[in-house]
C-alpha cells in the first residue's frame, strides 16, 4: 500500500494523477497545414478526395467577373497544400458543386446543382479524366426539389445517381439511376413510391448492395429519416425508419463503419414559433448521429448541442470506430460560431470538440475525410445563400493522439 508521508508528496502525487488523467484522454488533432486562398473572386469548397500519391482533389465554384454567377471548379495539391493543379468549367447557369468522387479506373464523378438562367434548379452529373477535361455531361430533365443530389460507384463500375426530382403534379420523387462508364442511363429505379421522401446521400456496402439515406414525412409526426438498403436490381431488403419525434430530422450524410454498421450524420430541428411566415421562423437546431447494424436496427441515436443552434454535414470513421463529424455552430448565447469538429466514440459518447474561429458569418464545414497518414482534410465553407463574399479554405489535421 501507498503510505504518504507528507503534504508535500500528497500534492506531487495529486497533480501527477491529474496529468495521466489528463493523457489518457484522447485529443483533437492539431492543424497540420491551412490553405485559405484570397477573397476575390468570391469562391468556396465543396468536397475532396485523396489520390493513392497522398494528393488531394478540392471541389469548389468561383464567382465569375461578367456574369456574376459561380462555375464549378477542381483544384489539385500535394500532401503539402501546394496547388498542383486547378480547372474551372465555364458553363451556362449558376453552378453549386456539391460531391466528388473517383470514377475507376482514371478520372472523377461531380454531382452539382445548376440553376440555368430564367429557370429552376436542376441535377447535374459530369465524368472528368484524370486530367481534369470533361468526358461527358447528364444534366436531370425534371426540377430538383431539395438542393442536394449525390452520386457512387459500385465494384463492376455502375454508377449510382440519386436525386429528388418534381414529378408532372409537381410532388417530389426520389429517383435512382444506374449509368455505365461512358453516361447511358441503364436503369432507372424510384424509391419509396407515392410518399413524401427525399434523397440526401447514397453508398456502395461492402457487400455490394445500395444504400440511401431519405427524410420521409410519416403519416402521424414530424419528417424524420429513414435508410433503404436495396440491391441492384432496386428490390428493398430493409428499411430503417428513425421513430419521429418533436424534432424534424434531416439526415446529410451517409458512411460505413468497420465494424459492419452504418453511421448517418445530420440534424435535429425544431421551431420555436410554427404559426410565423416561413422566412419569420425561428429555428433550433441540434446535431444528430445514428449508428444502423447490418440488418436496420437502430443501435443508438443521439443529439449534440452547444447551447445555441448548430448543425451536422460530415462525418469520417476511423478505423478504431470511432467517429469525426463536422459541422457548424450557427448561434451561440456565448458568441462562440463556426465551423464545428466533435470526437465520439463508436456508442455515441462525445469525447472532445472545438469551434474553429469563423471567417464570415455561416461558416461551416462541409467535408472531413479519413487520409493515409492516419489524419484528416476538412474543407468549407460550401455554398451558403444570401453570401455577398465567400472564401473558401481546407484544412489538413494530424492524426488524433
Amino acid at each position: 500500500m501507498l503510505k504518504i508521508t507528507n503534504h508535500r508528496e500528497l500534492i506531487l502525487l495529486t497533480v501527477t494523477l491529474l496529468f495521466c488523467t489528463r493523457q489518457a484522454f484522447p485529443q483533437l488533432p492539431d492543424v497540420a497545414w491551412e490553405k485559405q486562398l484570397p477573397d476575390a473572386p468570391s469562391h468556396y469548397f465543396s468536397d475532396v478526395t485523396e489520390l493513392e500519391d497522398e494528393s488531394f482533389v478540392v471541389l469548389g465554384a468561383i464567382q465569375m467577373p461578367v456574369d456574376r454567377e459561380f462555375d464549378t471548379w477542381l483544384l489539385k495539391c500535394n500532401k503539402s497544400g501546394d496547388t498542383l493543379k486547378t480547372r474551372i468549367f465555364n458553363k451556362p447557369g449558376n453552378d453549386i458543386p456539391l460531391k466528388i468522387i473517383p470514377n475507376p479506373p482514371n478520372g472523377f464523378l461531380i454531382a452539382s446543382i445548376t440553376i440555368f438562367p430564367g429557370g429552376k434548379p436542376k441535377t447535374r452529373l459530369m465524368a472528368v479524366d484524370a486530367s481534369f477535361s470533361q468526358k461527358w455531361i447528364t444534366d436531370s430533365e425534371k426540377t430538383t426539389a431539395v438542393s442536394q443530389t449525390d452520386v457512387a460507384v459500385d465494384n463492376d463500375g455502375n454508377i449510382w445517381w440519386i436525386n429528388t426530382l418534381e414529378d408532372d403534379n409537381g410532388e417530389s420523387q426520389v429517383l435512382l439511376r444506374k449509368i455505365d462508364a461512358e453516361g447511358k442511363t441503364t436503369g432507372e429505379f424510384v424509391i419509396d413510391k407515392g410518399n413524401q421522401s427525399s434523397a440526401y446521400a447514397i453508398r456502395v456496402l461492402p457487400d455490394g448492395m445500395l444504400a440511401v439515406a431519405s427524410q420521409v414525412q410519416v403519416t402521424d409526426g414530424n419528417p424524420t429519416i429513414q435508410v433503404t438498403k436495396m440491391d441492384t436490381n432496386g428490390k428493398v431488403q430493409w428499411k430503417s425508419l428513425t421513430p419521429p419525434s418533436g424534432k424534424v430530422l434531416t439526415p446529410q450524410c451517409l458512411c460505413c463503419s468497420p465494424d459492419n454498421t452504418l453511421l448517418v450524420g445530420g440534424w435535429a430541428g425544431m421551431c420555436w414559433n410554427p404559426d410565423a411566415l416561413v422566412n419569420e421562423q425561428i429555428w433550433d437546431y441540434d446535431y444528430w448521429l445514428s449508428k444502423i447494424d447490418a440488418n436496420g436496427k437502430i443501435i443508438w441515436s443521439q443529439q449534440y448541442n452547444r447551447q445555441g443552434s448548430e448543425k451536422g454535414t460530415a462525418i469520417a470513421v476511423l478505423p478504431s470506430g470511432n467517429i469525426m463529424a463536422a459541422g457548424k455552430c450557427e448561434t451561440s448565447f456565448t458568441g462562440t460560431i463556426g465551423p464545428w469538429l466533435l470526437l465520439v466514440d463508436k456508442n455515441g459518447k462525445l469525447l472532445k470538440e472545438q469551434v474553429y474561429k469563423f471567417k464570415f458569418t455561416k461558416d461551416q464545414a462541409t467535408r472531413i475525410i479519413c487520409t493515409s497518414d492516419g489524419g484528416f482534410l476538412m474543407v468549407g465553407p460550401g455554398y451558403i445563400e444570401n453570401r455577398n463574399q465567400l472564401s473558401g479554405w481546407v484544412k489538413k489535421l494530424n492524426p488524433v493522439l
